[in-house]
C-alpha cells in the first residue's frame, strides 16, 4: 500500500491510475511518479495498477453498476458524490463518429475536489457592485472549477445572497460544504439545456456553468437577454487564444461577457480580472 506524507497529500490535484502503466499524481509542479516503498521516482520506476485493480477501482467508482453511467462512461467521465469526478479512457466502440460504448477502461484520473471559500472573493466584490457577464479561464487544470464553486457560494449566501442558478453537467460545482447556499442546480444534463431550463423556470439572477465549447452559445445569448448574468469558463492560456474560437468570440462581441478572470498556476500564482 502506498503512504504519502501528509504534505504531498494535501498538494496532490489527481491521482492517475493506468493499467499496466505508471501511475502518477498531479499536483502545481508538475507529474510525479512514486516507487513502491512511496518515494519519489522516475515513471520507470514507479507503481502500475493491475487490470484486475482498475476493474476494481471503474467498480467502486460506479457502485458495481456499470450500466447505471454508461452514458457519462461514453462522455469521458464518472460523477461522485462529493462533487469530484473521475475521468476515464480506453478502447471505444463507435458508430457514425460518435462513441457508441467504452467497451475497455484503462486509464482513471481521479480529480482532488477543493471547497475553497475565497478563491473568488475579489470577482464576487465586483459583481455584487454590477453584475456583469464574467468568463473565467486558464489552461486545463487552472483552477477553474475551483473558482467557481467558490463564486456559486458566495454570490448566494449572506444577507445580500441571489439567486443562483448553476448548469452542473459533470455534477462537480456543488459540494456538501454549501448546503446552507441558495443554489438551483440543474446535474447530468447538457449544459445548453440547463441553461435554458433554469432561464424559463427559475428566474435565476446569476446562471454558472463549466467548460463552455460549440454548444449551447444560443442558450447563453438567450439568457443574458433575458437579464441573467452568466458566469462560464473555457480552457485557454490568453484572451488571444480564447478570441480564436468563433462561439466564444460571438459571446464577447454580443456582451455576453463584459469581464475576464485569468486564472494563473505556479509561481505567479492567482487571478486576475480584466474588462473585454
Amino acid at each position: 500500500m502506498i503512504k504519502l506524507s501528509p504534505v504531498l497529500a494535501s498538494q496532490i490535484d489527481e491521482i492517475r491510475l493506468r493499467a499496466g502503466r505508471p501511475m502518477s499524481l498531479t499536483t502545481q509542479k508538475g507529474n510525479l511518479f512514486i516507487d513502491p516503498q512511496s518515494r519519489l521516482c522516475g515513471p520507470a520506476d514507479a507503481v502500475s495498477a493491475t487490470e484486475s485493480e482498475l476493474r476494481e477501482c471503474v467498480a467502486r467508482l460506479t457502485r458495481s453498476s456499470v450500466y447505471a453511467y454508461e452514458e457519462c462512461i461514453r462522455r469521458g467521465f464518472i460523477p461522485l458524490p462529493d462533487g469530484s469526478r473521475a475521468g476515464v479512457c480506453g478502447e471505444t466502440v463507435c458508430v457514425g463518429g460518435a462513441i457508441k460504448s467504452v467497451k475497455v477502461i484503462d486509464s482513471v484520473s481521479l480529480r482532488v475536489s477543493r471547497f475553497i471559500p475565497d478563491a473568488a472573493r475579489g470577482v464576487c466584490a465586483a459583481l455584487r457592485r454590477e453584475l456583469l457577464g464574467t468568463l473565467v479561464y486558464s489552461p486545463p487544470g487552472g483552477g477553474k472549477t475551483t473558482f467557481l464553486r467558490s463564486a456559486a457560494y458566495l454570490l448566494s449566501t449572506g444577507r445580500e445572497a441571489l439567486r443562483v442558478g448553476v448548469a452542473d453537467e459533470r455534477d462537480e460545482l456543488i459540494t456538501p460544504e454549501m448546503s446552507a447556499c441558495t443554489i438551483d442546480r440543474i446535474s447530468g444534463c447538457p449544459k445548453a439545456l440547463a441553461v435554458e431550463i433554469l432561464t424559463r423556470t427559475m428566474s435565476p439572477q446569476v446562471i454558472i456553468c463549466d467548460e463552455i465549447g460549440v454548444s449551447g452559445a444560443e442558450e447563453l445569448l438567450a439568457a443574458a437577454n433575458s437579464g441573467v448574468c452568466i458566469i462560464a469558463s473555457c480552457h485557454g492560456a490568453d484572451i488571444n487564444e480564447i478570441m480564436s474560437r468563433p462561439q466564444i468570440a460571438a459571446l464577447i462581441k454580443s456582451g455576453v461577457f463584459r469581464r475576464a478572470v485569468r486564472l494563473r498556476r505556479g509561481e505567479r500564482a492567482g487571478s486576475e480580472l480584466h474588462t473585454l
